[in-house]
This record gives structure tokens, C-alpha cells and sequence, in this order.
């Protein structure tokens, strides 16, 4: 009776571990995909910052006046584009670290099932051993055609 309880509570452990472990690589998923989204939005930024800079023998524009206001407000936008993107990879390294203990866990129920497994064989070996002889007769035989 002890044994089906453990085996019932291992694999409810397994369960749990498994969708902790599904958990932890969707959340690593998403932290990837803000990370690229923030990367992007500061790239495009940087690029916007570029077309307004004021350029030589430019014949048709933005006063110096406008182009200057809109480059320091790129520039502004730029410095918390680049605070989402330390940040979003901040969050995906947690995510991914997150994602790596899940797994160690699972692997660990997966052992502790793979342990109890092999025990419950030992018994089974062992209480065939000791058996009579015409079970043991018939427990070679079983083995032999499968």
C-alpha cells in the first residue's frame, strides 16, 4: 500500500514539475520576444534620430529650431528605450535561469521515479529468487519467450 502511494505521489510530483517546467520556458519565450521588441524600438529610434539630424546643403527640412527639439526628444526616448531593453534582458536572464531550475527539478522527480521503478524490479526479482522452484522454472521461462 505504501509503495502505491508513493508511486501516486511521484507522479503527481512529475505532473506539477512537468507543467512548472512548460511554465517557466513560456515565460522565457515571452521574455525573449520583449526583449526583441525592445531591441527593435530602439533601433527605429536611433534611425528616426538620425534623419533629423541636421545635414549639409539640406534644401528643404525642419527649421534648426524644430529639428533640434525633435532630436532631443529622440534622444530622450532613445535612454529609456535603452532602460527597456537592459530591462527586458534582465527579465529574460531570470526567465532562463527560472526555465533551468524547472528543469533540474523535473529531472529529479524523473530520477526519483526511475529509483522506485528499479526498486519495485529488485523486489520482484528477489521475491522470484525466493520462490519455489517450479515458480522460478516458470519466471525463467516467461523471460526467455517474453
Amino acid at each position: 500500500m505504501a509503495n502505491h502511494r508513493d508511486a501516486k505521489r511521484l507522479g503527481r510530483m512529475l505532473r506539477v514539475r512537468s507543467l512548472q517546467l512548460d511554465l517557466a520556458r513560456a515565460e522565457q519565450a515571452a521574455a525573449a520576444e520583449r526583449a526583441s521588441s525592445a531591441a527593435a524600438l530602439a533601433a527605429r529610434i536611433d534611425s528616426l534620430r538620425q534623419d533629423v539630424a541636421p545635414r549639409e546643403g539640406r534644401e528643404q527640412g525642419l527649421s534648426l529650431f524644430a529639428a533640434a527639439h525633435y532630436r532631443d526628444r529622440l534622444a530622450r526616448s532613445q535612454v529609456e528605450a535603452q532602460r527597456r531593453v537592459q530591462l527586458a534582458h534582465e527579465q529574460l536572464d531570470d526567465a532562463r535561469d527560472a526555465a533551468n531550475a524547472a528543469k533540474r527539478d523535473h529531472g529529479v522527480v524523473e530520477k526519483l521515479i526511475e529509483r522506485e521503478l528499479e526498486s519495485q524490479a529488485a523486489a520482484v526479482r528477489k521475491a522470484l529468487e525466493d520462490s519455489p522452484q517450479h515458480a522460478r522454472a516458470l519466471a525463467r521461462s516467461l523471460l526467455k519467450n517474453g
